[in-house]
Formats: structure tokens, sequence, C-alpha cells
């Protein structure tokens, strides 16, 4: 009892520690004062005096809304509130995500990045987790770890602490200063071991927990990675089916530091068919989501080359609401004639009926085969060039090296295929040439790592391979995959 009665004492100085003060006595001067005029609704009121570091020549001053910067270095002035960014810069006051930059303030940005945040800062940093029967309770991590002991005769224990080292560092909130982003574990004993992902930011110097989203039980955290201002983790969930020891489902998901919260993306990656597959009505439609919807699940929707939907119906998916999920189902289609075509998976908002997220990919249709004969289907057994991706997989999330791996029936001029990426605008941000491997009178295979220089800024690239004739530039073939680009650290 005298155990609880101090953990309860304790709680409730915490919780009074935490509440906001604002300086009686504060005020925005000179450059912050000028942004601050512009947009006061979106600054709100100050909490402190304007602090500089004459080290990293950078001023900073924390709002009831978030934090102004001021860099010596190129003159900047901008307001973050934890998602978008304010700038009163060359241009008049302009508005952008925190993971994105102006052409013309992406160069000095990156180089005015500065760390100050360590390991050994965040192995002995205080978080909030859920411990002890409390949704936010204080946790003093010694060395990366904690154990806290309750119950009667406090024999009991709760633990926590920061799961294999697995720490990220990048600049999640646009200030210039690097952050980090962290995965935690709390466990009672038990087999159970709860995975957090936190996001702390640097404030002066020190850090500082911004906020925290569930991961799983026993998720395995393969790698943590921050690019853009967004936070990417290579995870494995579970399968329906798998036991809680051995999940099997590898997912990258990925997460933006957006109003004091963690907000995932949700993405669909579509494992099967490969993009530029000859498909048949009825072909299984495979692959994963990392937030599994509620409702009826996904909607599929198959196009032919004239974009007219030629099939559409519902996918169900396997895996708990709001968690990874997984789905397999035959797709459906009646084509009048074999050709291009693609087939579309869409997350539907059940309220709304808007699109939440969707991906594509391109496939070759086979005729569905007609009462009166089966020429169609002699037609159409066998394409006469068939180029396949592997990889990339229709709505992957990719990184600054991509390696497109494929397939190709028939071998092009000089073992030479050619490839192009487009950015979200359709501006092409990267081409060049790749080779295939195979004999001249034969089908190949080709692999080759890409960088992606054209683009810095997260978003969605087209990646298309064609097969090009050399005589007169026309094209034989081509195939495609939409996916995410992470951004560059």
């Amino acid at each position: 009892m005298k155990t609880r009665l101090v953990l309860a004492v304790a709680l409730v100085g915490l919780l009074f520690s935490f509440q906001p003060v604002v300086a009686q006595d504060c005020s925005f001067q000179l450059g912050f004062k000028a942004l601050r005029d512009l947009i006061p609704d979106v600054v709100e009121d100050c909490l402190e005096n304007e602090q500089h570091d004459p080290e990293t020549g950078m001023t900073r001053q924390t709002t009831s809304n978030g934090q102004m910067t001021w860099r010596k270095a190129d003159n900047w002035t901008g307001f973050t509130d934890g998602e978008r960014t304010w700038i009163n810069g060359p241009e008049g006051l302009q508005q952008r995500l925190n993971s994105e930059r102006f052409d013309w303030e992406a160069p000095m940005a990156s180089a005015m990045t500065t760390q100050r945040l360590t390991l050994e800062q965040l192995r002995n940093a205080e978080y909030l987790l859920p411990l002890l029967g409390e949704e936010n309770t204080a946790i003093q991590l010694e060395d990366g770890e904690r154990s806290i002991a309750y119950g009667e005769g406090a024999t009991e224990r709760d633990y926590a602490g920061i799961d294999n080292d697995t720490v990220a560092f990048g600049d999640l909130d646009g200030d210039g200063f690097v952050d980090a982003a962290i995965v935690l574990f709390t466990s009672g004993g038990g087999s159970g071991t709860f995975k957090y992902l936190v996001a702390v930011l640097d404030r002066d110097g020190g850090p500082v927990q911004a906020a925290r989203i569930y991961l799983g039980d026993r998720v395995p955290v393969r790698s943590l990675s921050i690019a853009g201002g967004q936070i990417v983790a290579e995870t494995v969930a579970h399968r329906s089916g798998d036991g809680m020891c051995c999940p099997t489902l590898e997912v990258t998901r990925d997460f933006t530091l957006r109003g004091g919260e963690l907000a995932e993306r949700q993405a669909l990656v579509i494992e099967s068919p490969l993009a530029g597959e000859t498909v048949a009505g009825g072909v299984e439609v495979r692959g994963t989501t990392t937030m599994a919807p509620s409702g009826d699940g996904l909607r599929y929707l198959v196009y032919d080359a004239s974009g007219g939907v030629i099939g559409m119906g519902a996918l169900p998916v396997e895996g708990l609401e709001g968690s990874p999920g997984t789905f397999a189902a035959p797709v459906e289609f009646i084509a009048g004639e074999g050709g291009p075509g693609r087939i579309e998976i869409v997350d539907v908002d059940a309220d709304d009926g808007s699109a939440l997220a969707r991906t594509a990919v391109p496939v070759v249709l086979e005729a569905t085969p007609s009462m009166y004969g089966a020429q169609a289907m002699e037609e159409t057994e066998r394409p006469a060039r068939e180029l396949v991706l592997e990889a990339p997989l229709s709505g992957a999330t990719v990184g600054a090296d991509i390696e497109v791996r494929g397939r190709t029936s028939v071998m092009p001029f000089e073992k030479n295929l050619t490839y192009r990426i487009y950015d979200e605008a359709g501006t092409v941000v990267g081409e060049s040439y790749i080779t295939v491997e195979g004999d001249f009178d034969g089908p190949g295979t080709f692999t080759r790592s890409i960088a992606v220089t054209g683009a810095t800024a997260p978003g969605r690239l087209r990646i298309e391979v064609r097969d090009v004739s050399e005589a007169d530039g026309s094209l034989f073939v081509s195939t495609w995959v939409e996916v995410w680009f992470a951004g560059v650290p």
C-alpha cells in the first residue's frame, strides 16, 4: 500500500509538471514578430523569449502551437507546428510540409542540419509509456532499460527499454536540428513484449518525447530510418494464423509527425500478379496493406487498354483493423480482346466513398473465351513480347537506391532496355539503360540498382522499363510500377 501511495503521489507530481506554463513577460521581436503578425492564429502566444545558440547560429522561440526558428547562415525565418512549416522568405510568406523543401531553400537547409542528440542521451532519457495500469507513466531509463517494482511487498515488476538499441536520427520538425526515432518496449515479465515507435525531438540539445504509436506484441523491427522528415520502419507483423511468437509478414511502414501525433501512411502493395504478366479472368491477386481496413475490405477495378472498367469487386483482408494485413482473392473481368490493361486496388472510406489509398499494376489481359469458338483463346495463348518487372513491387516503399529486376521473353537490341523515372507531376527525374543477361536469340533477365538523384522529398514515383526499336525509336513493349519514395536522408 505504501509503494502504491508513493507511486500515486509521484504520478500526480509528474502530471502537474507537464502542464504548459505561459510566460507572462515574453514577446515576439524583429523577424519573429513580423512572421507572427502574418499568421497570428497559427503561431498563437509565446511561451518564452527567443533563445540564441551562438555555436550553431540558430535562434528559437517556443509558442503555444509550435516553434519559431531563425538561421543566421542564410537568414531563414520560419514557424513549424510539427506538421507544416510557414516561411517568410524571398518570395514572401510560403507554406509547405516539414518533409518538403522549396527549391530556393533546399541546398542550405540540408547543409544546416545540426546533430546534438546522442544515443547515450536517448538511452538515459525519460519517456511516457503505458505501464502500471496507466496510459502515460513516466519512465526514466538507465543505460537503455528500467524495471519498476510494485504490488504487495514490491515483488512484481514491469519492464521498459529501448528495443535492441533500434534508433534512427534525422530532422523530424524541419528546424535544422537532428531529432530521433526509437523503438521502445514494455513488458510485465510474461511472454508479451509490446513495441512502440517513439518520436523524440531535439529541444535545446536534449531529447523530448513528441509522440508514440503502438507497433504490436513481439513485432521485430528490422531497421529504422528517417528520410525527408518521415520515419520508415522495416517490420515483421503477424499474418492471420501466425503464433504470437513467430510473425512472418514483412511490411514497410512509414510515419509522419503531425500535430503532436505519429500518423501512419496507408500503403497497399501488390505482390502478384507482377507488372507486365499475362493474366486471365479469375487470376488471384495477392498483397499486403499496412493498415487493415474496416468494413468490406478493399475494392478492385480492372481496366482495359482504353481505360474502360471491365471488372470490379471486393477484396477481403485478413488482419486486425488498423494493423498490417494481407489480401488474396480471385479477380474477375471480361475482356473482349487481349492487350494491355491494369488492376487497381483501392482502400475506400466507408463514410464518404473517397479513396484513402490506391495502387495499380499493369498487366497483359487475355481475351475472355467466346462460346462461338476457340479462335480468341488461340490468338491470346502467348504474347509476342513479355516484359515483366519482379522488383520493386507496385506500391512498395523505396529509398534513394532502387533495385530494378525482371525478365523479358525476347532479347532486346544490343541487350539493352531503357528506363525512366517520373515524379508525381509527370516530370522525368531519371533515365538510362539496363543491360539484359541471356542469349541473343532467347529470353533474358535484368537487374540494376538505380540511384534516385532527381527527387529528394517523399512522394510517389513511377518507374517505367521500355523495349524500344533502335531502328526508328518505336516502342515494342513497356511496363511500369508506382512506388512510394521515402525521400533522401
